[in-house]
């Protein structure tokens, strides 16, 4: 089960508005991002680009940030949430195939360029955007179970080529053939699924060619009622 620190860092995260991404935060990361004690251009935490910002003036203090990226068009806002030392925080997933991040943030309301990011370009109107190139990002490495911010999890689970592999869990009755995981065709032996959950504590296996396999990726672990070790994680509900 997850341990009673990880689970008050994770729910001190979800209350700051980190949201579904909580779930995903190591234990690690959480006390990193909760012992950022002053604002500095983007950087990157495991695969994720952390950006910050914190008033100058304490007596100024701002109540909402958030930012828009070009390569999402500009159409999504991202909120910013403040950890216990006032420094307001976004902990942003890049998609793969983006090379660089071109953004503006805002301050309550107040759209302009990232103060703690000297990279900057400016377009034919003379707005002025920040930028950071996605050089040097970490390699990704195999998570399962995965949340995505949209609430939905991918499962993955990697074997021997050519075997018949399905996630089975509370969600799906535990039946081996409601939810068979695809190879990926580049990965022989790399087997995955994304399914759409309802928050809450999820159990699950992998059923592999018949035989229940807890997720070798995912080190929490409980009994079901009939005493076989299953892996499980907690869903939290999408903002």
């Amino acid at each position: 089960m997850l341990s009673t620190e990880r689970l008050l860092l994770i729910g001190t995260l979800l209350t700051a508005g980190l949201g579904p991404l909580a779930a995903q935060v190591t234990l690690p990361l959480a006390i990193e991002i909760q012992s950022v004690k002053q604002a500095g251009p983007p950087r990157f935490l495991e695969r994720q680009v952390m950006l910050s910002f914190k008033p100058e003036n304490p007596a100024r203090p701002a109540r909402l940030v958030g930012a828009r990226f070009e390569h999402e068009r500009y159409q999504v806002f991202h909120p910013y949430f403040k950890n216990e030392n006032g420094v307001f925080l976004l902990l942003l997933d890049v998609p793969e195939g983006v090379d660089s991040l071109t953004y503006r943030i805002a301050v309550d309301g107040l759209w302009t360029h990232d103060p703690n990011n000297p990279e900057r370009s400016e377009d034919a109107f003379g707005v002025v955007f920040s930028t950071f190139s996605l050089e040097g990002r970490p390699p990704r490495s195999l998570v399962s179970p995965e949340i995505h911010p949209n609430g939905e999890v991918t499962f993955r689970f990697r074997g021997r080529p050519g075997r018949f592999v399905s996630v089975i869990g509370e969600f799906n009755r535990w039946d081996p053939y409601w939810e068979p995981m695809q190879e990926d065709r580049n990965r022989p032996g790399l087997y995955q699924v994304t399914l759409h959950l309802p928050p809450g504590q999820h159990y699950y296996v992998f059923s592999v060619d018949g035989e229940r396999v807890p997720d070798p990726l995912n080190v929490e672990l409980a009994q079901d009622p009939e005493g076989f070790r299953v892996s499980t994680f907690p869903l939290p509900p999408t903002r």
